[in-house]
């Protein structure tokens, strides 16, 4: 009877070790995914911010060739006014 109970024992804390080693798996599993999605997340920050810059150079860029076509069509007015005058 005592030896039953003994290996019942025994069973039992077999199966808990093996359980710890499956959560133990389990745990550094989800260690290396966190990793990687940290690691993901930063990179997309830096294309976020890579991607911000464009942007704003783009528009920057944009608004100073607004600015010279305006200057450009303002010469060409003037130019046209001064024919009108001519005619």
């Amino acid at each position: 009877m005592i030896l039953e109970k003994l290996q019942d024992l025994e069973g039992k804390v077999q199966a808990v070790v093996s359980l710890l080693h499956q959560c133990e798996s389990g745990r550094k599993g989800l260690e290396s995914r966190v990793e990687t999605l940290e690691e993901e997340i930063k990179r997309t920050h830096a294309e976020k911010t890579a991607l911000k810059k464009t942007v704003e150079r783009l528009e920057s860029e944009r608004q100073e060739i607004r600015t010279r076509v305006d200057e450009l069509l303002g010469d060409v007015s003037r130019v046209e006014a001064v024919l009108q005058e001519r005619r």
